[in-house]
């Protein structure tokens, strides 16, 4: 075998083994965010919503639409929760948040945009534990 064809066969395999690993990222990635199917919470998120999972998920002030608001979350384990804000009938871009440790509990500063239509529904999706948990709220 010569060197020319030695290094051609090292260059393939070495694309096919970038190749695989980058298959196996992007696999993993998609997947991480498997969840289940979110649970539907009604409840009033000024006053305090208790999750199914123990914990509660309590907005600081009301929310207003283009202006920042605080959202916090106490009695739940150490994962890092995270949310998701959308309008059930319209795209309003990526709208997801991370939340940041508190003392025991979490908390995270939220400003969504403001819709053209005037529409103010929206709905939390809650990233929790490997739990969805779905909390429509309206924006003053």
């Amino acid at each position: 075998m010569t060197a020319k064809r030695k290094k051609l066969l090292l260059l393939a395999l070495a694309l096919l083994a970038l190749g695989a690993i980058k298959f196996a990222l992007i696999r993993h990635y998609l997947q991480q965010d498997k969840i289940v199917q979110a649970e539907a919470l009604q409840c009033d998120v000024l006053a305090g919503c208790a999750l199914p999972s123990g914990g509660m998920v309590k907005f600081r002030q009301p929310p207003l639409a283009g202006q920042p608001f605080v959202i916090d979350i106490s009695g739940v384990g150490k994962a890092e929760p995270k949310a998701e804000f959308s309008m059930v009938s319209m795209d309003m871009g990526f709208n997801r948040y991370s939340f940041v440790p508190e003392g025991q509990n979490w908390s995270a500063n939220v400003h969504l945009p403001v819709c053209v239509s005037g529409s103010k529904d929206w709905q939390m999706t809650l990233l929790l534990d490997g739990r969805r948990y779905t909390l429509p709220f309206a924006v003053r």
